[in-house]
């Protein structure tokens, strides 16, 4: 793999792992702990994707927000 696709690899991974390192800092809540959630408890079910996963929890933290 030349030096470019290292480095686009690297950057790719960084994108996708956003979730686990950055979210959590701001208040919003792991899609893979969700998804772990919803499989346990609601196996007949169809999760959220991670889209509508995430506008949920925005949308909820924007009504809790006070002034």
């Amino acid at each position: 793999m030349s030096w470019w696709g290292t480095k686009f690899e690297a950057i790719k991974k960084a994108y996708n792992n956003l979730d686990k390192a950055i979210y959590p800092l701001i208040g919003l809540p792991s899609y893979e702990k969700y998804l772990e959630h919803f499989k346990k408890n609601h196996p007949e079910g169809t999760p959220l994707s991670r889209k509508e996963f995430f506008k949920e929890a925005q949308d909820s933290k924007e009504k809790n927000i006070k002034c």
